[in-house]
């Protein structure tokens, strides 16, 4: 494939991906944490534990920013801020058991609302769909890699 065919499908891809998540926000909105709070917790979700400069990092926001976001997510009882093992001086942020709970029980209900969509589509609709899975994963993998601290610019 083409440098210009790559840029083609990213422009093709890029509102279509951006379109599906905000649909699946739409379709279940918590009223316990805003969008960028929800980004936060998904981080804590795939890295578990980590110090705020670390999350701001990998959110791409600023300390003041980071902190603000976990100080709702902590009074809302879905992070809790512990000493770090390594470093007596510093605090890691976590997910609490609530926290990991709130986020099963909402992407249980996107399961369900991605099924019901994926089911309304046609057989061969779907069956592109579980083709694209695996590259759609690399894509998302890539993506990680770029934003993750310490990642070449």
């Amino acid at each position: 494939m083409s440098e210009n065919e790559v840029t083609e499908l990213a422009v093709a891809l890029r509102p279509t991906l951006t379109r599906l998540y905000l649909a699946l926000r739409r379709h279940t909105p918590i009223r316990e944490y805003t969008a960028a709070q929800a980004s936060a917790l998904a981080v804590l979700l795939d890295h578990g534990p980590m110090r705020m400069g670390e999350l701001a990092d990998r959110e791409s926001i600023r300390m003041p920013t980071a902190t603000a976001l976990i100080d709702g997510l902590t009074r809302n009882g879905l992070v809790e801020r512990r000493p770090d093992p390594e470093d007596r001086r510093a605090v890691l942020v976590a997910l609490t058991d609530h926290g990991r709970d709130v986020l099963a029980a909402v992407g249980g209900q996107r399961d369900s609302i991605l099924t019901a969509a994926l089911s309304a589509l046609t057989d061969d609709e779907r069956e592109s769909l579980a083709a694209a899975a695996p590259a759609l994963r690399a894509l998302r993998q890539q993506l990680d890699a770029c934003s993750a601290p310490g990642a070449a610019d």
